[in-house]
């Protein structure tokens, strides 16, 4: 909202004009609490509809006792009368889209409670400071009313550490890689934080949407090489939350898929530390998509089932192999890539059907994707195609991904 910031204490504001600028100034006049009065010859805006206007032609009587005169009319005759003359009575000016005739611009604020932050483009460009103050406003973090309440009181009983009011850390899904695939919710979290943890699957776009002075920590485990252990991650993210940060745990896909979440969360929620958890866009949709492929598909597949290939300390997982053998779904598998040649020995030994139509869909959400379509049978042949990270889908599904569109390359082997 725009409002008056010079206006310390509630003033008196004289009004000129009841159209659609006029209006607008009206209302954050009126949220400010200061003494408005509208002047005008006629009614232009439904906004006034209801409001106290004087309808009258203007004259300079009615700036006495002002303090402030906002002229909205349009009429520029009007307003060099009134920069003439305000001196001798004694009111700050401000002519709607006329700043050579403005003692005050006003401004683009956003309220949060007490917290305020206003944009001002020094009156050249009004639009443009309101589209500034939107995007703001999106991604301020909404502090509850007491906690401004709190540090008053801290700040009144003299405590020099007022803002250590006891950490939170958010669980944030940041999808597959590209910063268009953020959630609204994910991309508000991202800048509102002061610590940074970040996944090795989040993408350059979204850490260069953190904060600038957000410290940024590489927790990333890759397979063989895992920089921290989960263990250690979830002392940090305590200690970091105890020393009062609001603390991000940037997590590629979704959290809720293979994201340890519950490691995470569970362990800070039983430490008493406050936990925001954020859904992403799970990299098995995503990577579905781009590919072509529709996992659920009428005559086709009526239901997927999303497993991973790798276990703790880089075990192989085989138990879903078995399902294959007569499983009327799609079968999403993460985590495969590395795995290829053990999927397809599994599968001959225990006789699941090798022609069942299958993809690996890699690099997801970049210029390098590519998705390659084979069968079971094949997967050491598709993996040496493509790189990892890779998604693994498999079912008849997948055999109808020729005729759909799809992001980037594609290879279908014949």
């Amino acid at each position: 909202m725009n409002i008056l910031p010079v206006a310390l204490t509630p003033k008196k504001i004289l009004l000129i004009g009841a159209g659609e600028s006029a209006a607008l100034k009206a209302k954050n006049i009126f949220e400010s609490d200061c003494d408005l009065r509208v002047i005008a010859k006629e009614i232009k805006d439904s906004y006034f509809e209801d409001k106290e206007v004087t309808k009258e032609a203007f004259s300079l009587s009615h700036v006495k006792d002002c303090d402030v005169v906002v002229n909205a009319s349009g009429d520029e005759n009007l307003s060099k009368l009134l920069w003439e003359n305000r001196k001798k009575h004694g009111f700050l000016l401000n002519c709607v889209d006329m700043p050579k005739y403005c003692d005050f611009y006003f401004q683009a604020v956003v309220k949060n409670h007490d917290l305020c932050v206003s944009v001002s483009t020094g009156g050249a460009a009004p639009k443009y400071a309101q589209f500034i103050r939107n995007l703001i406003s999106a991604v301020l973090p909404k502090q509850p009313k007491n906690f401004y309440e709190n540090i008053k009181t801290k700040r009144a009983r003299g405590d020099t550490n007022i803002y250590q009011e006891g950490g939170k850390v958010l669980l944030i899904g940041c999808g597959p890689g590209s910063a268009d695939n953020l959630t609204i919710k994910a991309l508000k979290a991202i800048n509102s934080i002061e610590i940074a943890m970040i996944d090795a699957l989040v993408g350059k776009e979204i850490i260069d949407l953190l904060p600038k002075n957000c410290i940024k920590i590489d927790v990333s485990k890759k397979k063989g090489c895992h920089k921290l252990l989960q263990n250690e991650i979830n002392e940090m993210l305590l200690k970091c939350a105890k020393d009062g940060f609001r603390v991000g745990r940037l997590k590629g896909g979704d959290p809720a898929v293979f994201g340890r979440v519950f490691e995470e969360a569970a362990f800070l929620a039983q430490n008493g530390i406050s936990v925001e958890m954020i859904n992403g866009v799970s990299s098995a949709f995503a990577g579905c998509l781009a590919g072509g492929v529709t996992p659920t598909l009428r005559g086709f597949s009526a239901g997927v089932l999303i497993v991973s290939a790798h276990l703790k300390e880089n075990r192989f997982n085989d138990d879903w192999i078995e399902l294959l053998k007569d499983f009327p779904y799609t079968m999403i598998v993460l985590m495969a890539y590395s795995f290829s040649s053990e999927i397809v020995r599994k599968a001959k030994d225990i006789k699941a059907p090798l022609d069942l139509p299958s993809a690996f869909i890699s690099q997801i959400d970049s210029v390098d994707q590519i998705t390659v379509i084979g069968t079971l049978g094949r997967l050491e042949e598709m993996a040496k195609l493509c790189a990892k990270p890779a998604i693994l889908v498999i079912g008849k599904a997948v055999a109808e991904a020729a005729k759909m569109p799809h992001k980037e390359k594609r290879i279908i082997l014949d």
